[in-house]
């Protein structure tokens, strides 16, 4: 890690003296300003593939026109970098990413990250607070992002993002900037100028979908995920054995415990509960939680088995901003395990039909968690009871 560049980008933005802050103006820049924009909402596509996209913080992607300041999209499963994107004046500037610090939380993001700008024009850098990788996705809770060109004053934005998938990753790295025109000379960072003024502070990526946070289905049906592919980025527990949970094993404080949570209905749990070892002293309990015809909810625990009244953790079911569950979370209807690959379902059905619906998969991580690996949602209720594993991807990790 080469952290020299790094150090260089933040003297020579001190040495530049940062500007301000930027505020639309329908006049030309002065010439020692950096003429900095935000995309056009036509000009993001982050409907396939990864991604990570800055936007400003006072603006709200989903709503304005002009919200994003930064995008930079992923290809391949090890998530190899195309050029990253930032806009001045008019033409859209590619950048090459040199160095990078802190610890990553996901998809190869670092607190720290420096770019450079062609022929070494101008520099772009970051420094961002990553939150935790939560289904599959990094936000960008805030940060700034700092451009700085020689002979210009320097200037930092307040920013919000994040990174994340609309289906699977797009194939193979792609080496070729998207567009290698010339850096122009100037220009102060702002909103374009048919946006109202602000100051151009921030731009935040909603994690793991379209702009705006939102993850849109397909218009087509895409094949199944298998269920080994489907949880191959997810590190899981060595051990993994099935067995039936005795009733003198759960003490009653357990499940008094749990039906505070969900409102579970005993006649319902009567059916059992069924244990996941994962190690000599613990282990992921399934217990049944409430009937609805023929399909069941359950909700799941990482128990400490010597204790479980007094040790235990209920596990949530976290999902990207934008999808559509109908569930609370911690909670599957109709689960149905692969034991072999880590892996459980869940298939939630709109229609007594089961034309419609929503479709999940979760991975055991090696901490004994739940995490999304896939999600699928048929919103047409058509009479073709086909398979729920087909139908259109909204979230996917392969």
């Amino acid at each position: 890690m080469d952290m020299r560049r790094l150090r260089f980008a933040f003297f020579l933005a001190l040495g530049c003296g940062w500007s301000a802050g930027g505020t639309a103006q329908n006049v030309p820049p002065p010439p020692n300003e950096i003429d900095l924009k935000l995309f056009d909402k036509a000009e993001v596509d982050r409907s396939k593939g990864c991604s990570l996209a800055l936007w400003q913080a006072n603006r709200d992607p989903e709503n304005d026109r002009f919200a994003f300041i930064f995008t930079e999209r992923f290809r391949g499963t090890a998530h190899q970098r195309e050029a990253a994107q930032i806009k001045i004046g008019t033409s859209i500037i590619p950048l090459q990413r040199v160095s990078t610090g802190g610890k990553s939380e996901g998809y190869d993001l670092y607190p720290f990250q420096l770019y450079k700008m062609p022929d070494e024009q101008g520099y772009v850098v970051l420094d961002l607070k990553l939150e935790p990788e939560q289904g599959e996705a990094v936000e960008v809770s805030s940060g700034k992002l700092m451009v700085t060109m020689l002979g210009k004053l320097a200037f930092r934005a307040s920013v919000k993002g994040g990174a994340g998938c609309s289906g699977p990753p797009l194939p193979g790295p792609s080496a070729a900037p998207v567009v290698t025109a010339p850096v122009p000379r100037g220009g102060p960072l702002g909103a374009p100028p048919n946006v109202a003024g602000g100051p151009l502070t921030a731009v935040t990526m909603a994690p793991g979908g379209a702009a705006g946070g939102t993850l849109s289905a397909s218009s087509q049906t895409r094949p199944p995920v298998p269920a080994q592919a489907a949880r191959a980025a997810v590190a899981g527990p060595e051990m993994f054995e099935r067995y039936s949970v005795r009733q003198q094993q759960v003490p009653a404080r357990f499940l008094q415990g749990i039906n505070k949570r969900f409102g579970c209905t005993v006649p319902a749990q009567r059916n059992g509960i069924t244990g996941f070892q994962m190690s000599e002293e613990s282990a992921i309990w399934q217990i049944p939680c409430d009937r609805f015809g023929q399909n069941q909810t359950s909700v799941f625990a990482l128990v400490y088995l010597p204790a479980p009244d007094q040790q235990y953790e209920i596990l949530e079911t976290p999902s990207p901003r934008g999808l559509n569950r109908k569930l609370d979370s911690g909670v599957l209807m109709s689960a149905q395990w692969d034991v072999r690959s880590r892996t459980v379902t869940s298939l939630y059905p709109a229609s007594d039909r089961q034309d419609c619906g929503i479709f999940e998969r979760h991975a055991v991580t090696r901490e004994g968690k739940l995490a999304l690996v896939e999600f699928r949602e048929k919103t047409r209720c058509d009479g073709v009871a086909g398979r729920p594993d087909q139908w259109p991807l909204v979230f996917g990790r392969r």
